[in-house]
């Protein structure tokens, strides 16, 4: 790993790290990797500027009920909605940021709901199994997500939407 990158840039170190983790390697179904990192000032900022408009053009109901205006928490929705696009092998020009809903399970644990466009490509990829992770820390919110495909089973924490609700 770069030391000298890793000092000046989190998402530097973060990509050196996974460069050489186990799972850059295309083993047990891996379909895809994504990670993320976001300035929590400076989502603040874009969140005051563009008021509640950008707040409903990025986040479902949900995730900002959840969030409660916490710009900590919409930060970390948003780097795990990145690291999952980034799994999909798409960007915010290809989907609606809502097709990524981000949800928390009693443990807290944030989990992803995909619909329209974002369901229909981890369909097509054959994605069964979607783990995400994330935190916040002193001004930064970084997420990663894992996607893999399984024929024995589709994991219960994977939620993903057809336009018709099935």
């Amino acid at each position: 790993m770069d030391v000298d990158a890793a000092a000046t840039s989190p998402c530097a170190a973060l990509a050196a790290a996974l460069e050489t983790s186990a799972l850059s390697q295309d083993c047990c179904g891996t379909v895809g990797v994504g990670i993320d990192v976001v300035s929590v000032p400076r989502l603040s900022q874009l969140a005051t500027e563009g008021g509640q408009a950008f707040l409903d053009r990025v986040w479902t109901s949900v995730e900002r009920a959840e969030a409660n205006g916490d710009p900590e928490r919409l930060a970390t929705r948003w780097a795990v909605k990145e690291a999952v696009m980034k799994c999909l092998g798409m960007g915010i020009s290809d989907l609606d940021p809502r097709d990524i809903e981000i949800v928390s399970l009693e443990s807290g644990a944030p989990r992803a709901v995909l619909r329209g466009s974002a369901a229909e490509r981890a369909q097509s990829l054959g994605i069964s199994k979607l783990h995400v992770s994330a935190t916040h820390e002193s001004g930064w919110a970084a997420a990663i997500a894992v996607a893999s495909a399984s024929t024995e089973h589709q994991d219960p924490n994977v939620a993903i939407q057809r336009e018709d609700g099935s």
